[in-house]
């Protein structure tokens, strides 16, 4: 929105901004009260975890498309939401520990991207936002959640139903989005998997759905900007392949030109850090996830090794195939 109002008040976009505000000329009627226009009826966005993994794809898909719609970037670090509007970005701080913070950052939002940090604290930290949301007059929430049969055993699934539970009972337009296991998380690593030749699973050999960041943030970003009138009670469910830890390694060996293995393993590293693990919201997180991969290990998780594309009912392209996302992230690392 800032570039839009820089066009329609400075003739010149090639001259150096101090040069350019000098020569500054007052704009004609018409296009001052077109750009007034165009604000006014634009749905402000406010995309949580705009710094993170999914999130930062989410802006970037909105930043190809952003029609009808202004962005707003929140973060929980004051600094990084400087340095935002230092590049004329529209940013504020919203901290989920700190219910404070919420009722600033939803100021003039309409529709909200709602994902969660991996502690058992997100059942009170939706709790708080959803009920801030309903004060602030907030249109629709989109929920990132995860591949839920709703009659899963695995404590951070239930607390998803939950949070999703109390975002329908909230009187707020809802959508939900369902990823299954996300690549990125499994397969991107520093050093990458082609200087290591190895990536883990922890989970045995058994399959599991894939889908790609990409993917998730083209769906919540399509979402988010054709809004509720299109997307309000929709569940949203991304697997887009069911493959297991050595099927994966084979595509990844293909795409890359060279030898990548799987560890097959399980979590007994990982539960025997448990006790470890602080703060307690953490480590009850970090039991569930054990508890997923203990159920994905022993066959018990079939309801999460369906195939389901909704990447193709809301953008309107297929899903990212395994091997599509490789070539796509080996010629990322070349660049």
């Amino acid at each position: 929105m800032l570039r839009r109002l820089q066009e329609a008040l400075f003739v010149d976009e090639r001259i150096e901004p101090p040069a350019r505000t000098r020569r500054c000329q007052f704009p004609p009627t018409a296009a001052l009260e077109r750009v007034i226009s165009e604000v006014a009826t634009m749905a402000k966005i406010l995309v949580l975890g705009a710094s993170g993994r999914v999130g930062s794809q989410v802006i970037q898909a909105l930043d190809r498309n952003h029609d009808g719609v202004e962005v707003v970037m929140a973060t929980s670090r004051p600094e990084v939401a400087a340095r935002w509007r230092k590049e004329g970005r529209s940013a504020v701080v919203l901290d989920l520990n700190s219910p404070e913070t919420f009722a600033h950052a939803l100021r003039g939002a309409e529709r909200l991207f709602l994902l969660t940090g991996y502690t058992s604290d997100m059942l009170h930290q939706s709790k708080m936002l959803v009920d801030a949301a309903v004060v602030a007059g907030v249109a629709h929430i989109v929920h990132l959640g995860v591949f839920t049969s709703r009659k899963d055993p695995m404590p951070h699934f239930n607390w998803h139903d939950l949070v999703e539970s109390y975002i329908e009972a909230s009187g707020i337009a809802w959508t939900h989005l369902h990823p299954n296991v996300i690549t990125e998380s499994v397969l991107v690593r520093d050093p990458p998997v082609t200087e290591t030749g190895v990536f883990t699973v922890l989970c045995g050999d058994k399959p599991q759905g894939w889908v790609c960041t990409a993917d998730i943030a083209a769906v919540a970003a399509t979402v988010l900007r054709e809004g509720p009138e299109k997307h309000a009670g929709a569940n949203y469910w991304m697997s887009i392949e069911v493959l297991t830890g050595p099927e994966v390694a084979a595509i990844l060996t293909a795409a890359s030109g060279r030898q990548i293995t799987c560890n097959v393993s399980d979590p007994s590293e990982l539960e025997a850090a448990l006790p470890q693990m602080n703060p307690g919201s953490v480590r009850a997180y970090m039991e569930s996830a054990v508890m997923t991969m203990r159920l994905t290990q022993h066959g018990q998780m079939s309801a999460q090794t369906a195939l389901r594309d909704d990447v193709l009912k809301v953008v309107g392209r297929p899903g990212t195939t395994m091997k599509q996302w490789a070539q796509q992230y080996f010629a990322s690392l070349h660049r």
